[in-house]
């Protein structure tokens, strides 16, 4: 392989993302000498030209394409890093009809209401049997803890600090890394510009080939991982390490296991359902993967 027409990289990662977090020695092994880690928001770092490659949920990359940004999903990383709570009178997303939650918006870019929206769809719940109350600047947690919101999305270091929290008297309804259908899915996906991608495709698949072989490497406890990243001052430095440690654990990193074509399609036929997707299914495969990558480095580098 030719090298990289760059030997700049700029990686945005979540707490997640162990693999990126320890990434710098393979990086270099595939030519490139700037490595940047950012924890800035993957899809606002990409298009704000602040990181080249960021990961990002199924459901934000399908919604993002479908909303005109030039982006596009390569390849797989891991299954679910969220959860979403629910209150001890509610055993299950089935007994939600007929309560309250509040979200930040009801958009097809705000997660939470969108992760939400389809996991009750998918639970047999159509999202207007809930009442969704629009609060723009509510803090979600608090008024979960107040009794004023039945449903709480959490991901990462927010959902691991989130069930050792004393005031948490709720329980997990939805656990993505653990519960099917959801655990059978790419939760995550590494995104790149489209602009990027043309200009730099041999750094692109370099990239992947460090990131997946990373992932490949890494132990049972991330807790290296996340003293890398917590030492460069990531995810609020080092007094957040046995956070991102919990984060970085929640999830397994078998990238070979998961099909990004199939969670695409699942994940884009229930944002149909719930009118938040104009793309079909087949379509969001089409308009926001690009995964020769993917499939060409799950046959070349041996396990």
């Amino acid at each position: 392989m030719p090298p990289p027409e760059t030997t700049t990289i700029r990686i945005a990662l979540g707490a997640c993302d162990a693999p990126q977090m320890i990434s710098e020695r393979y990086l270099q092994e595939e030519g490139f000498a700037d490595i940047q880690l950012t924890d800035a928001g993957g899809l606002a770092a990409l298009t704000g030209a602040k990181a080249d490659l960021a990961s990002l949920f199924v459901p934000a990359l399908a919604t993002a394409v479908d909303g005109g940004k030039a982006v596009v999903g390569l390849g797989g990383l891991h299954t679910g890093c969220a959860e979403m709570w629910a209150p001890q009178g509610v055993a299950t997303l089935k007994d939600l009809r007929g309560h309250t939650v509040v979200v930040n918006a009801k958009t097809p870019d705000n997660l939470p209401y969108s992760m939400m929206a389809i996991a009750l769809k998918n639970a047999g719940v159509d999202p207007s049997e809930v009442t969704f109350v629009v609060q723009p600047d509510a803090d979600l947690t608090k008024l979960f803890l107040d009794g004023k919101s039945d449903l709480l999305f959490l991901a990462t270091t927010g959902a691991f600090a989130f069930e050792t929290n004393p005031a948490n008297k709720g329980h997990i309804a939805l656990d993505q890394a653990k519960d099917p259908p959801w655990s059978q899915q790419d939760c995550c996906v590494l995104t790149v510009t489209t602009d990027w991608l043309r200009a730099n495709p041999v750094a692109a698949k370099r990239a992947f080939r460090a990131i997946y072989r990373a992932a490949d490497s890494l132990p049972k406890d991330r807790a290296d991982a996340a003293k890398v990243a917590t030492d460069k001052g990531l995810f609020g430095g080092a007094k957040n390490v046995e956070l991102v440690r919990g984060a970085a654990n929640m999830v397994p990193y078998d990238w070979r296991m998961y099909d990004v074509a199939a969670s695409m399609r699942f994940h884009a036929q229930l944002l149909n359902a719930v009118s938040l997707l104009k793309f079909t299914p087949d379509g969001a495969v089409t308009k926001a993967t690009d995964l020769r990558f993917a499939n060409e480095l799950a046959v070349e580098i041996k396990r």
